[in-house]
């Protein structure tokens, strides 16, 4: 971005959930245009009053993203109006890390710089969206807004310079969303109004408001009964209108939602409401599938593009957030749906911005929230070696290398009796899977899970090592693995059950963590048979494996057998998910448990249980493809 363009905003105020517009007239002559933009926490453009792109990267002030945005088609020759609205947060959340309040932008065309932002650049409170508003939707993505169409617009004025922002800023490092048609949802009742599936992007809305008269639209992805559920413990689950006693038209392009039902409260006539669909423009391969596994991988693939936009979401109605475990998951499932791996470098760069003070990886990214879940580092680690493994672009392990180490040795500090130590501290949360005994509700001094997941990350960590020739590094790893294996072995490993027992002092048992002895080589031959045997079994006694973490389960029996337990590993995705299908999933659910999980908040849609797409392709279909991604498997050793 040219050096003429400035950091501005409409004051000096730093103010949370705030509106702005920017108005910036220019002439053009011709030649190809365009403008390079960006915001502090989303902006949209729009020239000659037609909407040209929405949606900021997601990013840190140390690494700050602009687009660079062809506008030749929107343009003619003479005089040019641009208006950019944005919209900053401002406020803790597990979507955007905290910055100032500004935006930069320049329009350029023919070689020339038409129009640079500076403190000339006329602005104001944007019309129609309500600042200061900070009704929250859920901790996770932070606040909702209200749209008051009764509110008189403000004068235009002279922008002020924001400083302390950066005069570095970088490309976006993946390509832009897609916006496609927008889906109107159909009416299904007085006030409640069908999507037809799970859809993820801008909402709309066209009606009459009486004057002053305040409408709630909520969105949800199911119906209790005939209603669509808005509150659900502390989170709300709508926006707002206010209307001007006229015909109204909102396309909220500063927010996006996920969701397939809508139902609006109060007095209005709705005659169209839906959304208009974002996704990343990703290039799907093929696979040769019939009848229901056809189904059910075309639904998986569906669910990964739903939770894919500007950073993998977790899950795209409640929380929008991009956590070091899922993510992990996601890119792994992407390489076998999709043949472009541009997303997952772009995310990887991403998490890997991350400046957490502890060393670690912040709970989600990017977030000002300083919680962290230690484990959740190491799958960063882990995916960070995958794509170096998959890939062979060996570009981010070594710019973050040193990340990588640092990681590493927080917890080798920590496993000076042979075994890693939990973590401890306000702002941690030692986290494994949603299953009884390891969601951090059991005080232990030593979860197995972690150790385990600490030796997975160490064989990635060699295989780093060794795809940089950091020979010295790779066998000093090697001696730790080995050190920590003989010792997981003897403190957690119960000779009288044959499993592996959740820490050092419960006789309790999972399915993960004995999956986790499997792939990390802790069980020798002959405990790794008696395992997988077991897990093979539906009534094992163990604690069983979540929906998202059967993946590990299922990597386990691969590794172990594959021919033996190939037919037990499809009876059950198989089963799960068109048990999923039979009750109308349009995605995939968070965990087979539904709606009804975590007190009524369960999603629907959730990018770790993409999975059908990457055993699908390993177990049924044999081609370089699915050869290059059961390697991914292999690195587990």
């Amino acid at each position: 971005m040219n050096g003429q363009a400035k950091w501005i905003w409409k004051n000096a105020n730093n103010r949370k959930d705030d509106y702005a517009g920017f108005t910036a007239p220019f002439e053009y002559t011709g030649g190809r245009a365009y403008i390079r933009i960006s915001a502090d926490s989303e902006y949209a453009v729009f020239i000659n009053g037609k909407f040209v792109y929405a949606g900021q990267y997601a990013d840190f002030p140390w690494y700050k993203i602009y687009d660079s945005i062809e506008i030749t088609e929107y343009l003619t020759r003479g005089k040019n109006i641009c208006e950019v609205w944005v919209w900053r947060c401002g406020d803790v959340n597990f979507c955007h890390y905290v910055n100032r309040s500004a935006v930069r932008f320049e329009i350029t065309g023919g070689g020339s710089v038409l129009f640079a932002s500076d403190e000339n650049t006329l602005s104001r409170s944007l019309p129609v969206f309500k600042s200061g508003h900070k009704k929250t939707i859920t901790k996770q993505i932070g606040y909702s807004f209200l749209a008051d169409y009764a509110k008189r617009s403000g004068r235009y004025r002279k922008s002020v310079i924001v400083s302390g922002m950066p005069e570095k800023v970088f490309p976006r490092p993946v390509e832009r969303l897609l916006f496609k048609n927008k889906i109107p949802a159909e009416k299904i009742s007085k006030n409640v109004f069908d999507l037809g599936r799970e859809t993820v992007g801008i909402p709309y809305l066209t009606g009459t408001i009486p004057y002053g008269e305040t409408i709630a639209v909520s969105f949800g992805e199911w119906l209790d009964g005939d209603r669509v559920p808005r509150y659900i413990g502390e989170r709300d689950f709508s926006f707002s209108v206010r209307g001007n006693g006229k015909a109204v038209s909102l396309v909220a392009y500063l927010r996006k939602i996920g969701c397939r039902y809508f139902e609006v409260s109060g007095d209005c006539e709705i005659s169209d409401i839906g959304i208009i669909p974002v996704e990343y423009p990703f290039k799907e391969r093929g696979i040769s599938l019939e009848g229901i596994r056809k189904r059910i991988y075309d639904v998986a693939v569906g669910t990964l593009k739903l939770n894919a936009l500007e950073h993998y979401y977790d899950c795209p109605w409640r929380e929008q957030s991009f956590y070091g475990l899922d993510g992990m998951l996601q890119m792994r499932y992407g390489y076998s749906a999709f043949s472009n791996t541009d997303y997952q470098y772009g995310a990887l760069k991403l998490m890997s911005e991350d400046q957490n003070p502890t060393d670690l990886i912040s709970i989600t990214v990017p977030t000002s929230d300083r919680l962290v879940i230690p484990s959740f580092a190491l799958f960063y680690v882990i995916a960070m070696a995958e794509y170096a493994c998959y890939t062979g672009d060996l570009r981010l392990v070594k710019e973050y290398y040193r990340k990588i180490k640092r990681i590493t040795q927080k917890f080798e500090d920590r496993s000076e009796s042979g075994l890693c130590r939990n973590f401890s501290g306000a702002n941690t949360w030692n986290f494994y899977e949603w299953n009884v005994g390891l969601a951090g509700d059991r005080p232990a001094e030593y979860d197995a899970a972690l150790t385990f997941t600490f030796l997975l990350e160490l064989s990635h960590v060699i295989k780093i090592c060794e795809r940089l020739s950091y020979n010295d590094d790779a066998e000093h790893y090697r001696r730790l693995a080995d050190t920590l294996r003989e010792n997981a072995d003897k403190v957690f490993y119960d000779r009288n059950r044959g499993l592996y027992r959740l820490n050092e002092r419960e006789n309790e048992y999972s399915e993960l963590v004995n999956a986790y002895a499997v792939l990390t080589g802790t069980a020798d031959q002959k405990k790794a048979n008696r395992i997988c045997s077991e897990l093979a079994f539906e009534n094992n006694g163990m604690i069983p494996c979540t929906l998202s973490m059967s993946a590990f389960k299922y990597d386990a029996l691969i590794k172990n057998d594959r021919d033996t337990y190939k037919k037990y590993i499809l009876k059950e995705i198989d089963e799960r998910f068109s048990y999923m299908l039979s009750q109308g999933a349009t995605s995939f659910w968070e965990t087979m448990k539904g709606k009804e999980d975590f007190e009524g908040a369960g999603s629907l849609c959730h990018g770790w249980s993409a999975l059908p797409v990457f055993y699908y392709r390993i177990l049924l279909s044999r081609d370089e493809v699915s050869e290059r991604i059961e390697e991914l498997i292999r690195e587990e050793k």
